[in-house]
């Protein structure tokens, strides 16, 4: 009896499968990313969502030899990417960036926080990642002999590669691609849809290498020397940074009682303060921490010892350290810290659980240790002391379905969301700035010299897509000068004891200029009488001229806000750059 082979499957079926396939998952990641309504629809810019899906499922294909797992991982990787930028955009108001990849394991902790159970059309997106998949199992079968599958895969691999540090990065398409919303970089990500902009702002995460000139660099820093901070002038420095303290006296909220905000204005009434224009929004403290700590506004991953405040702290014989109440290995805490000069740094493993079960530490565990610290600081050595300490207390979400200690910190007539949340708030924020007193107090019965510096780190998180900012008729529409000051802004307090202000001759009270959070600290040097390091005096080039400068674009220069920078401000920003990643990639 004659034996009949199964009729083999003809390559190019399964080629237009995953064509069909690649076109699909693009046109639903691009349906699902389109949450502001400002998105494009030209056939190129579907053409640049769908192009690295079809790279990566042709790669897959040639080299398993198996359509319906190209088919399942794509999908699935297309379906995640395009998953977490919709709740990312929804909670804090910016999409999935390629240097998100760096925070997969603290992503997952924060989701747990957040309402993030899919949406009905992410349910269809799922199935159809399934019904696909199953076709190429059932009818993608044929493929390409192993010398034709090895010189296809070797040629998708060179176009992949092309695509991904050629064609993706490219800014003039992008913003040719962005059209309208190309000077806003937040508004041109979302008009661009979801796979092809992130795949761009792998551009934005090396770009700013694009140019570097070392020989730049060194011409700037080469006018100075690091500077040496006079014996009699060595005041022990405290900085905290409280997380998502914000002041919303400032805006027409209706019933905040006076009593949230009375010790806090109390602080502020007694210190030199100012705005702090930081670059993120309800998250992302890293951002604003670790441009205070190393002057620099954008950032690495921090892997071997980096320049920065602490060391230099440290040469001038200062004995630096602090405090996070939350765990070690969120950002990564525990090597980058010791890389930027914090020695010994504390968190809930190797401290604050002691005081707390849970997760974190509250500001009632984080405050009186504080105080302790100090204490015990000074009983045992004479040396000053950099203490760089970050809060965890007022971090998000809000509870939009109750509140948990009363509903008196906002009497205000608003819908039971809008109040809960305020209440849930406002309450966090009278408490921590019922702390801050109390330190500030604790430390004016010091004989040592100590400088306190206060600032908040990002504006409170308050809604799905900053949707009770609106309700509350607060502009946070960031391409108008307001909307980008009540998006970004937050504020600093510098304030000093007795000892201290005689020891340096200054009040430390009065206003200050608006500042990035990566002038902040030199500005506090500046106050101290202290020359600062070399990089730091380089700066002052730059922040005399433009206090704020912003990642999005945005300035202030000659005393006003624009986003559109003078050629003079675009070379300062340029040089700012040059200083910074050599500041950032050297080690002396």
């Amino acid at each position: 009896m004659k034996t009949v082979l199964p009729k083999k499957r003809p390559p190019w079926l399964t080629l237009f499968l995953l064509a069909v396939t690649g076109l699909v998952f693009s046109g639903l990641s691009m349906e699902l990313g389109n949450v502001r309504g400002i998105q494009g629809t030209s056939p190129l810019l579907y053409l640049l969502n769908t192009l690295p899906v079809l790279l990566i499922l042709g790669f897959l294909w040639l080299l398993t030899g198996q359509a319906w797992l190209a088919g399942l991982v794509t999908g699935a990787a297309v379906f995640l990417l395009t998953y977490a930028n919709y709740f990312k955009v929804q909670y804090r108001g910016e999409p999935v960036m390629w240097e998100d990849l760096h925070l997969l394991k603290e992503a997952g902790q924060m989701a747990g926080q957040y309402d993030v159970s899919p949406v009905p059309r992410m349910y269809v997106f799922m199935g159809v990642i399934a019904v696909l998949s199953l076709l190429l199992l059932l009818f993608g079968r044929g493929k390409p002999g192993l010398k034709v599958r090895l010189g296809s895969l070797a040629a998708v691999a060179a176009a992949g590669a092309l695509c991904f540090f050629e064609l993706f990065p490219d800014e003039d398409l992008y913003k040719n691609m962005a059209g309208e919303h190309a000077m806003s970089k937040l508004d041109s990500y979302f008009a661009c849809g979801v796979v092809y902009p992130f795949f761009h702002s792998y551009g934005y995460y090396v770009g700013y290498l694009d140019g570097y000139s070392v020989k730049n660099a060194l011409e700037v820093l080469d006018k100075y020397e690091d500077g040496v901070i006079p014996e009699d002038r060595k005041v022990s420095l405290v900085t905290v940074q409280l997380e998502a303290y914000t002041d919303f006296s400032l805006f027409d909220i209706e019933g905040i009682s006076p009593t949230v905000y009375k010790n806090f204005h109390r602080v502020m009434e007694e210190s030199y303060t100012g705005t702090l224009v930081t670059d993120i929004f309800a998250g992302g403290t890293t951002e604003t921490e670790w441009a205070v700590l190393t002057g620099g506004n954008y950032h690495d991953d921090f892997a071997v010892k980096t320049d920065s405040v602490a060391w230099y702290m440290k040469d001038q014989g200062y004995v630096t350290g602090g405090g996070h109440p939350s765990h070690e290995w969120f950002y990564d805490r525990v090597h980058v810290n010791a890389n930027l000069g914090l020695d010994n740094y504390l968190f809930m493993e190797n401290h604050y659980n002691q005081y707390e079960d849970g997760d974190v530490a509250y500001d009632n565990s984080f405050f009186p240790d504080l105080e302790e610290r100090i204490e015990e600081h000074f009983a045992s050595s004479n040396a000053p002391m950099f203490s760089f300490n970050v809060t965890y207390q007022g971090h998000g979400p809000y509870n939009l379905e109750r509140t948990y200690w009363g509903s008196s910190y906002c009497t205000g007539d608003y819908p039971d969301h809008i109040s809960n949340a305020l209440n849930h708030y406002l309450y966090l924020m009278q408490d921590t700035g019922n702390y801050a007193a109390h330190l500030v107090d604790y430390l004016d019965t010091l004989d040592e010299p100590v400088v306190l510096l206060l600032y908040g780190d990002h504006k409170p998180w308050m809604g799905i897509n900053g949707s009770i900012y609106k309700e509350l008729g607060i502009n946070i529409d960031v391409n108008t000068e307001e909307g980008f000051l009540n998006y970004y802004s937050t504020w600093y307090a510098v304030w000093a004891n007795e000892a201290a202000k005689e020891a340096l001759g200054f009040d430390f009270e009065g206003e200050g200029p608006d500042l990035s959070p990566c002038f902040l600290m030199d500005h506090v040097f500046q106050l101290c009488g202290w020359e600062g390091s070399a990089y730091m005096q380089a700066q002052r080039e730059v922040s005399s001229v433009l206090p704020v400068m912003h990642t999005t674009g945005w300035v202030k220069e000659n005393g006003s806000y624009t986003a559109q920078p003078s050629e003079k401000a675009r070379e300062l920003i340029r040089q700012f750059q040059d200083v910074s990643i050599y500041d950032r990639t050297r080690w002396k």
